[in-house]
Protein backbone atom coordinates (compact mmCIF):
# COMPACT_ATOMS: atom_id res chain seq x y z
CA UNK A 1 0.00 0.00 0.00
CA UNK A 2 1.72 3.16 -1.20
CA UNK A 3 1.68 5.96 1.79
CA UNK A 4 0.25 9.06 0.70
CA UNK A 5 2.63 11.00 2.36
CA UNK A 6 5.80 9.19 0.19
CA UNK A 7 3.21 9.74 -2.98
CA UNK A 8 2.42 13.89 -2.49
CA UNK A 9 6.74 14.37 -1.36
CA UNK A 10 5.34 15.35 2.17
CA UNK A 11 7.19 14.61 5.45
CA UNK A 12 3.99 15.51 7.62
CA UNK A 13 -0.21 15.38 6.93
CA UNK A 14 -1.34 18.27 5.73
CA UNK A 15 -4.96 18.19 6.91
CA UNK A 16 -4.33 16.13 10.65
CA UNK A 17 -7.13 17.32 13.15
CA UNK A 18 -4.67 18.78 15.53
CA UNK A 19 -4.00 22.75 16.36
CA UNK A 20 0.24 22.69 14.97
CA UNK A 21 0.60 26.38 14.92
CA UNK A 22 2.95 25.66 12.00
CA UNK A 23 -0.01 24.99 9.73
CA UNK A 24 -1.64 28.21 10.85
CA UNK A 25 -3.22 30.00 8.24
CA UNK A 26 -3.95 34.15 8.27
CA UNK A 27 -6.88 34.36 6.58
CA UNK A 28 -8.86 37.68 7.08
CA UNK A 29 -10.20 36.38 10.01
CA UNK A 30 -7.40 34.44 11.82
CA UNK A 31 -5.02 36.99 10.97
CA UNK A 32 -7.00 39.64 12.56
CA UNK A 33 -7.89 37.81 15.64
CA UNK A 34 -4.01 36.74 16.12
CA UNK A 35 -2.83 40.76 16.05
CA UNK A 36 -5.74 41.61 18.42
CA UNK A 37 -4.15 39.20 20.91
CA UNK A 38 -1.16 40.06 20.36
CA UNK A 39 -2.05 43.32 21.14
CA UNK A 40 -3.53 42.20 24.07
CA UNK A 41 -0.65 40.15 25.29
CA UNK A 42 1.37 43.42 24.90
CA UNK A 43 -0.44 45.88 26.78
CA UNK A 44 -0.22 43.26 29.52
CA UNK A 45 -3.21 45.91 31.59
CA UNK A 46 -5.92 44.73 29.68
CA UNK A 47 -6.98 41.83 32.07
CA UNK A 48 -9.59 40.18 30.19
CA UNK A 49 -10.08 39.44 26.90
CA UNK A 50 -12.57 37.15 24.86
CA UNK A 51 -12.17 35.16 21.64
CA UNK A 52 -15.53 33.72 20.25
CA UNK A 53 -15.93 31.10 17.45
CA UNK A 54 -18.21 28.43 15.80
CA UNK A 55 -17.38 25.18 16.30
CA UNK A 56 -13.93 24.03 13.91
CA UNK A 57 -13.44 27.78 13.31
CA UNK A 58 -9.95 27.52 14.41
CA UNK A 59 -10.08 29.02 17.47
CA UNK A 60 -7.70 26.70 19.43
CA UNK A 61 -4.72 26.73 16.38
CA UNK A 62 -4.98 30.88 16.97
CA UNK A 63 -3.94 29.94 20.75
CA UNK A 64 -1.50 28.17 19.70
CA UNK A 65 -0.22 30.48 17.05
CA UNK A 66 -0.62 33.31 20.06
CA UNK A 67 1.58 31.43 22.40
CA UNK A 68 4.62 30.54 19.56
CA UNK A 69 4.90 34.18 19.00
CA UNK A 70 5.43 35.19 22.74
CA UNK A 71 8.95 35.50 23.63
CA UNK A 72 9.27 33.04 26.71
CA UNK A 73 11.48 35.27 28.50
CA UNK A 74 8.93 38.29 28.96
CA UNK A 75 5.81 35.43 29.14
CA UNK A 76 4.84 32.50 31.05
CA UNK A 77 1.94 30.82 29.52
CA UNK A 78 -0.42 28.74 31.03
CA UNK A 79 -3.13 26.82 29.12
CA UNK A 80 -5.96 25.27 30.08
CA UNK A 81 -7.56 22.92 27.57
CA UNK A 82 -10.82 21.99 29.09
CA UNK A 83 -12.90 25.28 31.45
CA UNK A 84 -15.35 22.19 32.62
CA UNK A 85 -13.16 22.67 35.74
CA UNK A 86 -13.87 23.59 39.40
CA UNK A 87 -12.22 26.88 40.53
CA UNK A 88 -10.03 24.71 42.60
CA UNK A 89 -9.09 22.77 40.21
CA UNK A 90 -7.91 26.02 37.68
CA UNK A 91 -6.16 27.19 41.05
CA UNK A 92 -4.40 24.01 40.99
CA UNK A 93 -3.30 23.81 37.38
CA UNK A 94 -2.40 27.40 37.22
CA UNK A 95 0.23 26.52 39.96
CA UNK A 96 1.54 23.25 38.12
CA UNK A 97 1.97 25.48 34.98
CA UNK A 98 3.90 27.94 36.78
CA UNK A 99 6.26 25.66 37.91
CA UNK A 100 7.07 24.31 34.10
CA UNK A 101 6.96 20.67 34.83
CA UNK A 102 8.16 20.51 38.22
CA UNK A 103 6.68 17.84 40.52
CA UNK A 104 3.45 19.47 42.32
CA UNK A 105 2.80 20.00 45.80
CA UNK A 106 -0.95 20.44 45.51
CA UNK A 107 -2.28 21.88 48.57
CA UNK A 108 -5.78 20.92 49.88
CA UNK A 109 -7.90 24.13 50.20
CA UNK A 110 -8.20 27.51 48.47
CA UNK A 111 -6.58 29.17 51.04
CA UNK A 112 -3.52 27.51 50.65
CA UNK A 113 -4.00 27.09 47.18
CA UNK A 114 -4.15 31.00 46.33
CA UNK A 115 -1.30 31.27 48.91
CA UNK A 116 0.91 29.01 46.22
CA UNK A 117 -0.21 30.78 43.54
CA UNK A 118 0.42 34.13 45.01
CA UNK A 119 4.18 32.71 46.13
CA UNK A 120 4.73 31.25 42.74
CA UNK A 121 3.91 34.30 40.80
CA UNK A 122 6.58 36.06 42.96
CA UNK A 123 9.09 33.49 42.03
CA UNK A 124 8.22 32.91 38.39
CA UNK A 125 7.10 36.12 36.89
CA UNK A 126 7.47 39.29 38.87
CA UNK A 127 11.05 38.37 40.14
CA UNK A 128 11.88 37.91 36.15
CA UNK A 129 10.17 41.00 34.98
CA UNK A 130 7.89 38.34 32.98
CA UNK A 131 3.95 38.53 32.31
CA UNK A 132 1.63 35.46 33.02
CA UNK A 133 -0.85 35.18 30.23
CA UNK A 134 -3.26 32.35 31.05
CA UNK A 135 -5.55 30.77 28.26
CA UNK A 136 -8.77 29.35 28.89
CA UNK A 137 -10.00 27.09 26.26
CA UNK A 138 -14.10 26.11 25.78
CA UNK A 139 -14.56 28.83 28.85
CA UNK A 140 -18.06 28.56 27.68
CA UNK A 141 -18.06 25.55 30.55
CA UNK A 142 -16.92 27.98 32.87
CA UNK A 143 -19.36 28.14 35.83
CA UNK A 144 -19.82 31.77 37.40
CA UNK A 145 -17.88 30.64 40.45
CA UNK A 146 -14.74 30.10 37.97
CA UNK A 147 -15.50 32.78 36.27
CA UNK A 148 -15.56 35.06 38.80
CA UNK A 149 -12.43 33.75 40.53
CA UNK A 150 -10.52 34.11 37.56
CA UNK A 151 -11.71 37.53 37.37
CA UNK A 152 -10.41 38.45 41.07
CA UNK A 153 -6.81 36.97 39.85
CA UNK A 154 -6.41 39.92 37.52
CA UNK A 155 -6.00 41.62 40.71
CA UNK A 156 -3.12 40.48 41.25
CA UNK A 157 -0.33 43.24 40.66
CA UNK A 158 2.62 45.10 41.68
CA UNK A 159 2.88 48.97 41.67
CA UNK A 160 3.56 49.70 37.89
CA UNK A 161 3.53 46.20 37.21
CA UNK A 162 0.20 44.03 35.94
CA UNK A 163 1.26 40.39 36.67
CA UNK A 164 -1.77 38.29 34.90
CA UNK A 165 -4.44 38.48 32.11
CA UNK A 166 -6.07 35.87 30.88
CA UNK A 167 -7.70 34.75 27.58
CA UNK A 168 -11.22 33.32 27.36
CA UNK A 169 -11.97 31.03 24.36
CA UNK A 170 -15.04 29.41 23.53
CA UNK A 171 -18.01 28.73 21.73
CA UNK A 172 -19.97 32.00 20.86
CA UNK A 173 -22.70 31.13 23.94
CA UNK A 174 -20.10 32.26 25.83
CA UNK A 175 -20.85 36.03 25.22
CA UNK A 176 -24.27 35.57 26.79
CA UNK A 177 -22.62 33.84 30.29
CA UNK A 178 -19.83 37.07 30.13
CA UNK A 179 -22.74 39.43 29.80
CA UNK A 180 -24.79 37.23 32.40
CA UNK A 181 -21.84 38.33 35.17
CA UNK A 182 -21.30 42.19 35.08
CA UNK A 183 -18.68 42.44 37.62
CA UNK A 184 -16.82 40.06 34.85
CA UNK A 185 -18.25 41.38 31.64
CA UNK A 186 -16.56 44.93 32.52
CA UNK A 187 -13.20 43.57 32.76
CA UNK A 188 -12.88 42.12 29.25
CA UNK A 189 -11.03 44.85 27.53
CA UNK A 190 -10.58 42.74 23.95
CA UNK A 191 -13.69 41.21 22.47
CA UNK A 192 -13.18 39.33 18.90
CA UNK A 193 -15.32 36.75 17.23
CA UNK A 194 -13.57 34.43 14.92
CA UNK A 195 -15.78 33.71 11.21
CA UNK A 196 -14.88 31.08 8.93
CA UNK A 197 -12.85 30.91 5.79
CA UNK A 198 -14.18 32.92 2.85
CA UNK A 199 -14.66 31.46 -0.43
CA UNK A 200 -11.86 33.31 -1.62
CA UNK A 201 -9.74 31.79 1.14
CA UNK A 202 -10.03 28.37 0.25
CA UNK A 203 -7.72 27.53 -1.90
CA UNK A 204 -4.75 29.91 -0.10
CA UNK A 205 -5.64 27.68 2.77
CA UNK A 206 -5.68 24.21 1.29
CA UNK A 207 -2.26 25.68 -0.62
CA UNK A 208 -0.71 26.90 2.89
CA UNK A 209 -1.12 23.44 4.45
CA UNK A 210 0.46 21.06 1.74
CA UNK A 211 3.88 23.66 1.52
CA UNK A 212 3.66 23.71 5.36
CA UNK A 213 3.69 19.45 5.03
CA UNK A 214 6.66 19.85 2.54
CA UNK A 215 4.84 20.11 -0.79
CA UNK A 216 7.30 21.34 -3.79
CA UNK A 217 4.12 21.56 -6.06
CA UNK A 218 1.46 22.49 -3.67
CA UNK A 219 -1.30 23.36 -6.36
CA UNK A 220 -2.75 19.70 -6.24
CA UNK A 221 -6.78 20.78 -5.97
CA UNK A 222 -8.25 21.52 -9.04
CA UNK A 223 -10.21 25.07 -8.84
CA UNK A 224 -13.53 23.83 -9.80
CA UNK A 225 -12.64 21.68 -6.67
CA UNK A 226 -13.74 25.10 -4.19
CA UNK A 227 -17.08 25.42 -4.80
CA UNK A 228 -18.14 22.00 -3.65
CA UNK A 229 -15.99 22.31 -0.71
CA UNK A 230 -17.12 25.09 0.30
CA UNK A 231 -21.24 24.45 0.23
CA UNK A 232 -20.33 21.60 2.01
CA UNK A 233 -17.76 23.24 4.61
CA UNK A 234 -19.07 27.04 4.96
CA UNK A 235 -15.91 27.61 5.13
CA UNK A 236 -14.68 25.76 8.46
CA UNK A 237 -11.48 24.78 8.34
CA UNK A 238 -12.54 21.41 10.62
CA UNK A 239 -14.73 20.40 7.85
CA UNK A 240 -12.65 21.32 4.99
CA UNK A 241 -9.75 19.30 6.64
CA UNK A 242 -12.24 16.35 7.28
CA UNK A 243 -12.60 16.17 3.31
CA UNK A 244 -9.28 17.15 1.97
CA UNK A 245 -7.56 14.57 4.01
CA UNK A 246 -9.90 11.70 2.49
CA UNK A 247 -9.45 13.10 -0.82
CA UNK A 248 -5.59 13.23 -0.76
CA UNK A 249 -5.66 9.50 0.48
CA UNK A 250 -7.75 8.60 -2.06
CA UNK A 251 -6.20 9.97 -4.94
CA UNK A 252 -2.67 8.76 -4.33
CA UNK A 253 -4.31 5.24 -4.48
CA UNK A 254 -5.72 5.97 -7.87
CA UNK A 255 -2.20 7.12 -8.91
CA UNK A 256 -3.77 10.65 -10.09
CA UNK A 257 -1.62 13.59 -10.05
CA UNK A 258 -4.18 16.04 -8.66
CA UNK A 259 -6.92 16.38 -6.99
CA UNK A 260 -10.60 16.35 -8.89
CA UNK A 261 -14.09 17.55 -8.12
CA UNK A 262 -15.42 14.66 -8.98
CA UNK A 263 -13.08 12.69 -6.79
CA UNK A 264 -14.22 15.88 -4.15
CA UNK A 265 -17.49 15.44 -4.60
CA UNK A 266 -17.95 12.01 -4.13
CA UNK A 267 -16.80 12.22 -0.43
CA UNK A 268 -18.69 14.70 0.03
CA UNK A 269 -21.55 13.21 -1.17
CA UNK A 270 -20.63 9.58 1.06
CA UNK A 271 -20.14 12.49 4.06
CA UNK A 272 -23.38 13.71 3.86
CA UNK A 273 -24.85 10.31 3.20
CA UNK A 274 -23.78 8.75 5.86
CA UNK A 275 -23.86 11.47 8.79
CA UNK A 276 -27.54 12.48 7.82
Amino acid sequence: MINYREFWGLHQSPFEAIADPDFFFESHAHGEALARLLYFAADRGMGLAALTGEIGAGKTITLNALKKRLPPDRYVVVEIKTANLTYDDILCHLNDGLQAGQPSTRAQGRYELTLEFQRLMQEKVFRHGRHCLVMVDEAQLLSPEALDGLRGLTNFNEPQQAALSIVFSGQPEMKSVLRSLPQVYQRVGLFYHLDYLGSEEIFPYMRHRFLTAGASTPDVFDSDCIEPLYRFSKGCPRQINRICKLAVDRTCLLHEPRIHAKLLQLIISDFEKQYA
